[in-house]
C-alpha cells in the first residue's frame, strides 16, 4: 500500500480565538504530529487566518475544496483540528465536504 497523502486546513476566526483557543500554529503542530504518527505525507497546508466559517467565501477553502476534487486530486485526506474549522452549520460542511467526495478528519470532536 502507498503512502496517503495529507493536506491541512488550518483556520481561525477572529484574534481573540487565536490568543484563547487553538491557535493556527497549534493546529499545525496537532495536525504534523497527527500526520507523522500514521505515516501521511503532508503535501499542502492551507490556512485561513480571520475567517468566519458561515459559508464557504473563503480563499483557501475554494482552493482546497477544487485541489481534491480534481483529478488526480494532490492529496488523499483533509486533516482539521475540529469539522467547526470548516463550517459551523452541519448542513453545509455535508455540501461543501461530504458531497464532493474531499476526505477528511477531525482531531477533536470539540466545537472550538
Amino acid at each position: 500500500m502507498s503512502q496517503l497523502c495529507a493536506a491541512l486546513y488550518l483556520r481561525v476566526s477572529t484574534a481573540r480565538q487565536a490568543e484563547h483557543d487553538v491557535s493556527i500554529p497549534d493546529q499545525k503542530r496537532q495536525g504534523e504530529a497527527y500526520c507523522a504518527s500514521r505515516g501521511y505525507q503532508l503535501v499542502e497546508t492551507y490556512v485561513e487566518p480571520g475567517a468566519s466559517a458561515t459559508n464557504d467565501c473563503r480563499p483557501e477553502f475554494q482552493r482546497m475544496i477544487e485541489a481534491g476534487t480534481s483529478k488526480p486530486a494532490p492529496f488523499d485526506i483533509v486533516i482539521v483540528h475540529s469539522f467547526s474549522r470548516f463550517f459551523r452549520d452541519h448542513f453545509e460542511l455535508e455540501y461543501s465536504i461530504a458531497a464532493r467526495s474531499v476526505p477528511a478528519v477531525a482531531l477533536s470532536t470539540s466545537p472550538s
